[in-house]
């Protein structure tokens, strides 16, 4: 009995390694993806390490800091579907004295990106001042894999 079940883990071990590395194989690297409420997140590149850049735009009605790039970094773990970026509200153009992150995971078939996020404003002093919520970006174009590595220029 105890061999049947230990056999039992193993398969299903594998069989969740298997899946991961199978969407690891097919989400977008460079791409575009949109959130419910119509802000943009690009990704530009994401290098040998996973780390990732872009840009974002902020297009939420009622919340400044909108409509003009700001830069996104972040990484993406290789063999998962799992992703973390993050936004310094402060360009050339606007600077709303902030900071926000989002954390998530691509789906199956890389078609939405599902994050929860959390905003620290200036001033904040209390966890409890901390702005948090979610959100759910569908993707627009995909060029290539987020977890390919890129070769090494000598």
């Amino acid at each position: 009995m105890k061999n049947t079940l230990k056999g039992s883990v193993i398969l299903v071990t594998l069989a969740f390694l298997c899946s991961s590395a199978a969407i690891a194989q097919t989400c977008p690297g460079e791409s575009t993806w949109v959130n419910e409420l119509g802000s943009t997140l690009y990704i530009e590149d994401i290098d040998s390490e996973g780390k990732i850049t872009g840009i974002y735009i902020n297009r939420a009605e009622g919340y400044g800091c909108r409509n003009t790039p700001y830069p996104v970094t972040g990484w993406v773990l290789e063999n998962t579907n799992t992703i973390s970026f993050s936004v310094k509200w402060e360009n050339t153009t606007e600077n709303c004295y902030s900071i926000t992150a989002w954390t998530g995971f691509f789906s199956s078939d890389c078609g939405t990106l599902t994050t929860l996020w959390q905003m620290v404003i200036n001033g904040t002093t209390k966890t409890s001042q901390i702005w948090q919520g979610e959100d759910t970006f569908t993707t627009v174009t995909q060029k290539t894999s987020p977890f390919k590595k890129k070769e090494a220029s000598n």
